[in-house]
């Protein structure tokens, strides 16, 4: 069951202005570099850098779309659920010669990502929209769409998945690396960070992966991979994990102050095991 919050669900406009007021600084503070990351980096086994780090959700995904790959001469159509700058449909575009629509709901983020691919030279394969996933722009059905850490702004799992079967082909795959509560939590205890890290964060749908799943099969999605990369989630050092969880309790009115807050409730509840990181594959069934 979802931890329960009173706070009233986020709008689109809300998120919207979070993302066009923090872009540059995810993008400055960030670490990401020139892979233009705003994602998780996952320390796996192998990762010797931050930009392997950054890249690895971008090869993961790149692992499950190889397997959709069309040998028709037409070229295989990827979707972006939440692109971001285009840092990974520039990277996925470049990799496996896919032609990708990339969605975000900032305007600020789809000029940058035209830009990024105008400046790649892959302007031809990749083109980038604003939108919201409630009010999706008329895109036609695609081969693959993936979410990378968008999942939690969609108003519920429900619509989410309605909405991706709506652009998926028959037997299209769907790819969400995101956060989710973990299935054994103690809901009570773990509800002011939980609810923290959602306001910090802008999100409005944090389930389990099992109620992420059940919202898929009702969607006609049948799920064929998952992984925990919690373990991998490089975690912020003690002393500095304690100093920003008190002074993240004071209210300043300031957009990034928001997602420094949320930021630490998220490191506190996937150090005490109340949310996990995970890689999850559907395919919609024919």
């Amino acid at each position: 069951m979802s931890v329960s919050s009173k706070d009233q669900a986020v709008n689109a406009g809300d998120i919207a202005a979070y993302y066009d007021k923090n872009t540059g600084k995810f993008l400055a503070l960030g670490g990401s570099g020139e892979v233009a990351a705003i994602h998780r980096a996952i320390w796996a086994p192998g990762v010797t850098n931050k930009a392997e780090a950054f890249n690895y959700l971008n090869q993961l995904v790149a692992e499950a779309i190889i397997p959709c790959i069309s040998r028709e001469p037409e070229p295989t159509t990827v979707l972006d659920l939440g692109c971001g700058v285009g840092g990974t449909s520039t990277w996925l575009a470049k990799a496996l010669a896919v032609h990708i629509t990339g969605v975000t709901i900032s305007s600020g983020q789809q000029q940058l990502a035209h830009k990024r691919a105008l400046a790649s030279g892959l302007d031809q394969q990749c083109r980038f929209l604003q939108g919201d996933f409630a009010d999706m722009p008329d895109i036609a059905p695609v081969d693959v769409a993936f979410a990378i850490e968008s999942f939690v702004h969609a108003r519920n799992a429900g619509s989410f998945f309605a909405m991706a079967a709506r652009q998926l082909k028959p037997g299209g795959r769907l790819i969400i690396c995101d956060d989710f509560l973990a299935s054994a939590t103690d809901h009570s205890a773990a509800s002011f960070w939980v609810n923290r890290f959602k306001r910090g964060w802008h999100l409005n749908n944090l389930v389990t992966a099992l109620e992420a799943d059940a919202a898929a099969g009702q969607a006609g999605f049948r799920l064929t991979d998952t992984n925990d990369l919690s373990a991998y989630t490089r975690p912020f050092h003690p002393l500095l994990l304690t100093t920003l969880s008190q002074l993240t309790r004071v209210p300043v009115p300031w957009s990034y102050w928001h997602n420094l807050a949320g930021g630490t409730a998220l490191q506190i509840c996937l150090k005490r095991g109340w949310t996990r990181y995970q890689v999850m594959v559907w395919d919609k069934e024919t």
